[in-house]
C-alpha cells in the first residue's frame, strides 16, 4: 500500500497567528530551549499508536518527552509542559483515567497557552460531550460532535488536505493515504465554543463500511481540525498518521502549528547485528512501561518492533528473536496476545529458539507457557536478561522437510504485475507440492504439460491475459477442461470469468461475471460467509472470515456454459469498500466471494479477495487447494535465524523468482520478510532490486541508503547496467550469483 502514498512536503511559511504561543519561542534552532512534551499513557491510550507516539517524541531532536497518566496530570505534570499528546485508544477510558480534575487541568492547560495534539481517540476526547452515554465526559474544546459513521472499521483511507493545511501547518495540499481505525466522523455543531476558532484542514476523501448494515458515508466529513483555544492551540486527527513513516510530515505539521517550531527526529534504522525484539503493547502502557519503551527505541543494541495480538496472529513472531511482555495497566490483557488463539504460534516461536521476557503482572500470564519464557523482577532485569540472550550461541539453521515421492506439480504465473509470493512460498516449502514458475511467454511453449495445478495470482486480469496472449489463454483453458486444476485469486478470479464489458478479455471458463469490472473499489478487510456448498467443499464449520479485499471481483451469474458446474462457495457480508475515492460504488454484500466447481474434466477454485495476504486466513488457501487436488499443503514457516541479515527483495520476473526461492530463502545468513520491497525499510539491512533500476526507485531509497542501508541491484542486462551507472549508493552486480557476496560485503 505504501506505493500509493504521497509523501508530505514540509512548506516553511510564516503566517500571522501561527507563532503566538507564549510558552514556546518561535525559534526552532538548536539553541532554543528544549520543547517539553507530555505523552499520555494512562488507561485508554493503548496499542501500537501509543507506542509510535512514544517512539516519535523520544527520537525528536531538542525535545524532552515525558510519559504521563491521569494521576500525573492531576498532580500538575502539565505545569511544565509545552505540548500534550493524546494517542488513540478509547476516549471514554482516557477521560475516566484523567478524572474530573484532570480533565479540567487539560482544558486549562490548552486555554492558558499549551499545545494539544491528538489522534483518533485524542480527537474524540476534545469534541462536544453528549448528555448521556460514554461521551458525557468529553472536553468540548472544539465545536464538533461525532456522527453514526464513527467507529466503523479499520483500513487505510484517502484524506484530502486543503489550502488551510498548507497555510497554517505547512502540510502540502493533496490526497494522503492514512490508517483509519474506528475513529470519529465529526460534524460541526451550530453552537460555537467561546474563545475557540476552529478550522478544518482535511476531510475524508473515501469511505469504508465493513459491516452488513448501512452507515452514512464518511466522504466529505472533517478529518483533521486545527483550533485556537484561548491562548493555546489544538491539532487533532481522526486517523493515525503516527502509524506510518510516510505520514510523519503531517505530524511535523501538527507540532509546527501548536508550537511555532520545527520538530524533527531520526527515523529508526536497523543496524547489523541488532537483536530483533517485539514489544507487546496490546493495552494501555502506564508510565513505567512507557519509560522502558522510550529507552529501547533509542538503544542501538536492539531493533524494536511494536507487537499486538493481531500482528502475532498474522505471523510476526516468525520475524523476531525475542518478545518483551511488560508490566503496565493492561499487562494481564497483553499476555492474551501470546496465548489463547495464538498459543500454537507462541509455542512454535519458543521451540525454534525464540525467547519471551515478562515481568510484573504480565509474568503471571506468561508462566502458563513452558520453557523459553523468562520471568524477571522488573524492566532493568529484563534488559539484563535480553542482553545475555543476545550473547548466547546462535541456534542451528532451519531444516526444511524433503519432498514426498510424487508431489503435486504446481505452476505459478510469474511476471512483474502479480502477487503470487505468499501462495508460491506455501507450495514451494510444502513437502506435498513441487513448484515451478511459468513466464507469460511459456504458456504457448508447452509449460503447462505435466502440471497438475496452475495458480493465477492477483495483479491485473487484463494485463495477465495480454501477457499470455490469445494462444496462451486458449492453452490454459484447454489445460483445465482436459483435467487440470485452476486456482485463481483476485485478478486470477477475474480472468476465469466471463467478459462484462468490451475491452476486458477473459477466459470465459465459468458462468459468472463481475458486477462492475471497470470500477476499482479500493482495499480493506471485508467479511465473507461460506454458503452450504462452501462448508461442504472446504470441509469446515468456520463459516465467517475477515479477508483482505484489494479491488477484486464481486461475482454475479453470467451466461450458462456447457459441461460446467460451478457454485458460489462464499458471499460478501460487508457492504461497501471505497477506500480510494469519494464516489459511491456497486454493492458488495450478497455477491460471490469464493467460487468453485467442475469445468469439463477439470476443476476451479476462485477467490475474489486475498486470503493469502494474512497468515490467519491462509487456512482458506490450504482448504481451497485441497478442494482442487485432494491434498492440503503442509505449512512450513520461514523463521528468522538469529543474527541473519534482514533483506527486502523485489519480486519481479521469473529469474528473480527462481533466485529468491532457490537460493535466498534457503540461506540461513539472510531473512527475507514476506512484505513488499519498500515496506518497513527502517527494520531492514538491505534491499535487492531485480528489475531495471530507476531514478524514482533510488530516490525513494535515498534516506534508507543515507542511514546505512544497503541496496544491491541485479544488472543482468545492458539496459539495467546503463540505468544503474549514475545512481549513487547502489551496488550493481551482473548476476544473481553475486548477490549474496554483495549483501555481506
Amino acid at each position: 500500500m505504501n506505493s500509493f502514498k504521497i509523501v508530505c512536503v514540509a512548506v516553511f511559511v510564516s503566517v500571522a497567528g501561527c507563532l503566538t504561543l507564549e510558552r514556546v519561542a518561535p525559534s526552532g534552532g538548536a539553541d532554543a530551549k528544549p520543547l517539553q512534551v507530555a505523552v499520555f499513557v494512562g488507561n485508554g491510550a493503548r496499542s501500537i499508536g501509543a507506542f509510535r507516539w512514544l517512539e516519535i517524541t523520544a527520537r525528536a531532536k531538542n525535545v524532552v518527552a515525558t510519559p504521563v497518566d491521569g494521576a500525573a496530570v492531576r498532580s500538575g505534570a502539565l505545569d511544565s509542559a509545552d505540548v500534550l499528546v493524546m494517542p488513540g485508544g478509547r476516549a471514554h477510558q482516557e477521560a475516566k483515567s484523567l478524572g474530573q480534575e484532570g480533565r479540567e487541568r487539560v482544558k486549562s492547560f490548552v486555554r492558558g497557552g499549551g499545545g494539544y495534539i491528538g489522534s483518533c481517540a485524542g480527537f474524540y476526547l476534545v469534541t462536544q460531550p453528549s448528555k448521556t452515554g460514554v461521551r458525557k465526559d468529553y472536553l468540548g474544546l472544539i465545536p464538533f460532535v461525532d456522527t453514526p459513521s464513527g467507529g466503523n472499521g479499520r483500513a487505510e483511507l484517502n484524506f484530502a488536505f486543503n489550502e488551510k493545511a498548507e497555510k497554517l501547518a505547512g502540510i502540502k495540499k493533496g490526497i494522503y493515504r492514512i490508517l483509519y481505525s474506528r475513529g470519529p466522523v465529526p460534524v460541526r455543531t451550530a453552537r460555537e465554543v467561546e474563545g475557540t476558532r476552529a478550522e478544518v484542514l482535511a476531510t475524508y476523501h473515501s469511505d469504508y463500511n465493513p459491516k452488513s448494515a448501512p452507515y452514512p458515508s464518511k466522504a466529505g466529513h472533517p478529518a483533521v481540525v486545527a483550533a485556537e483555544c484561548g491562548k493555546g492551540k489544538l491539532f487533532a486527527f481522526t486517523c493515525h498518521p503516527e502509524n506510518d513513516h510516510d505520514d510523519y510530515e503531517c505530524i511535523k505539521g501538527a507540532f509546527r502549528y501548536v508550537t511555532g517550531r520545527e520538530v524533527d527526529w531520526d527515523y529508526p534504522q536497523r543496524k547489523r547485528g541488532q537483536l530483533v525484539v517485539g514489544f507487546m503493547c496490546d493495552d494501555s502502557f502506564g508510565v513505567q512501561t512507557a519509560r522502558l519503551a522510550q529507552k529501547l527505541v533509542t538503544d542501538e543494541e536492539f531493533d524494536v518492533i511494536p507487537l499486538n495480538k493481531a500482528l502475532v496472529s498474522d505471523g510476526m513472531l516468525h520475524n523476531l528473536d525475542a518478545v518483551l511482555v511488560p508490566d503496565g495497566e493492561g499487562a494481564e490483557n497483553v499476555g492474551a496476545g501470546l496465548y489463547g488463539e495464538n498459543a500454537e504460534r507462541t509455542k512454535a516461536f519458543l521451540a525454534r529458539g525464540g525467547r519471551i521476557f515478562a515481568w510484573g503482572r504480565a509474568a503471571r500470564t506468561a508462566k502458563r507457557s513452558e520453557s523459553g519464557v523468562t520471568c524477571v523482577a522488573d524492566s532493568d532485569a529484563a534488559l539484563a536478561a535480553i542482553r545475555a540472550f543476545a550473547a548466547e550461541p546462535l541456534p542451528p539453521p532451519q531444516v526444511f522437510p524433503a519432498k514426498v515421492a510424487k508431489p503435486i506439480r504446481a505452476g505459478v504465473l510469474q511476471n512483474p504485475v502479480n502477487s503470487c509470493l505468499p501462495i508460491a512460498r506455501l507450495l514451494d516449502f510444502s513437502p506435498e507440492y513441487e513448484l515451478t514458475f511459468i513466464a507469460p511467454e511459456e504458456y504457448v511453449k508447452g509449460a503447462l504439460e505435466g502440471l497438475d495445478l496452475v495458480i493465477m495470482p492477483g495483479g491485473g486480469a487484463t494485463r495477465q491475459y495480454k501477457s499470455i496472449g490469445d494462444d496462451g489463454a486458449a492453452a490454459l483453458k484447454r489445460f483445465v477442461r482436459e483435467g487440470g486444476k485452476y486456482y485463481g485469486v483476485c485478478a486470477g478470479a477475474f480472468l476465469a470469468m466471463q467478459q462484462s464489458i468490451e475491452g476486458f478479455s477473459r477466459l470465459d471458463m465459468v458462468p459468472f461475471k463481475d458486477d462492475d469490472p471497470a470500477y476499482y473499489r479500493g482495499d480493506a478487510p471485508v467479511k465473507i460467509v461460506l454458503t452450504d456448498d462452501g462448508v461442504t467443499a472446504l470441509e469446515t464449520t468456520n463459516t465467517t472470515h475477515t479477508v483482505i479485499y484489494f479491488g477484486g471481483p464481486a461475482a454475479i451469474p453470467g451466461d450458462p456454459i456447457a459441461d460446467t458446474d460451478v457454485k458460489v462457495l462464499a458471499r460478501y457480508e460487508s457492504r461497501l469498500v471505497n477506500t480510494r475515492q469519494p464516489k459511491p460504488v456497486a454493492e458488495l454484500a450478497g455477491k460471490g466471494a469464493l467460487l468453485g466447481g467442475r469445468v469439463g474434466k477439470g476443476k476451479v477454485f476462485l477467490s475474489c479477495p486475498h486470503p493469502e495476504k494474512q497468515e490467519q486466513t491462509m487456512e482458506l488457501v490450504r482448504r481451497g487447494l485441497k478442494y482442487l487436488t485432494g491434498v492440503a499443503p503442509t505449512t512450513v514457516h520461514l523463521e528468522r535465524p538469529r543474527g541473519a541479515l534482514s533483506v527486502r527483495y523485489q519480486f519481479s520476473d521469473k529469474k528473480a523468482a527462481d533466485y529468491l526461492f532457490g537460493t535466498l530463502y534457503r540461506d540461513s545468513r539472510f531473512h527475507v520478510w514476506p512484505v513488499k520491497t519498500y515496506v518497513d525499510l527502517p527494520h531492514a539491512d538491505a534491499v535487492v532490486l531485480t528489475s531495471a533500476v530507476s531514478e524514482k526507485a533510488v530516490k525513494k531509497l535515498t534516506p534508507f541508503i543515507a542511514r546505512g542501508g544497503r541496496v544491491v541491484a541485479v544488472c543482468d542486462t545492458p539496459k539495467k547496467r546503463e540505468a544503474a551507472k549514475s545512481l549513487p549508493g547502489v551496488i550493481a552486480v551482473k548476476s544473481y550469483n553475486e548477490v549474496s557476496h554483495a549483501l555481506l560485503k
